[in-house]
């Protein structure tokens, strides 16, 4: 009896690695570029892909990690950095005036100990920075570009 409980688990044990690989390739394939251009849609062509398992496994892997992060790289452009007492007033009031003066462009205030930084924008492109820096520098003189982390770009664009 006591081979078999050990048998029955030794499977178990044998077995998880594979349920578990097959869970995330299952998962993935809800989400997976690949499965999309499959899909078989009337008035399309037929597309089959043939794949090694691994190479699913690093799509979906690949998937999970972006869904993590909290942007992709691109560019901002600090217009306030100071210390202070007052830095803190300040910071908020440069974040104000920035606002009413561009609307259309977000701007992001962070305390970066024992700095208050003001950031603008979400440019992908430093070409894309530097075509709304040239505006912003005439009102804020000591503005500059820098990359940074920015949030992932609406659809609707």
């Amino acid at each position: 009896m006591k081979n078999c409980t050990r048998l029955i688990y030794s499977i178990l044990l044998l077995l998880l690695p594979v349920i578990h690989v097959y869970s995330q390739i299952s998962s993935a394939a809800d989400t997976n570029i690949l499965s999309r251009i499959e899909k078989n849609e009337p008035g399309s062509g037929d597309v089959t892909i043939s794949q090694d398992i691994r190479v699913s496994n690093l799509i979906y892997n690949h998937i999970e990690q972006n869904k993590r992060k909290a942007g992709v790289p691109g560019y901002r452009i600090r217009i306030f950095n100071d210390i202070g007492s007052d830095a803190r007033e300040n910071s908020q009031k440069v974040k104000a005036d920035f606002f009413d003066k561009f609307p259309d462009i977000p701007v992001y205030r962070e305390y970066d100990n024992p700095y208050f930084k003001v950031y603008v924008g979400d440019f992908r492109t430093k070409i894309d920075a530097m075509k709304k820096f040239k505006r912003i520098k005439h009102y804020f003189p000591a503005a500059f570009i820098v990359p940074d982390e920015i949030n992932y770009p609406s659809l609707e664009e």
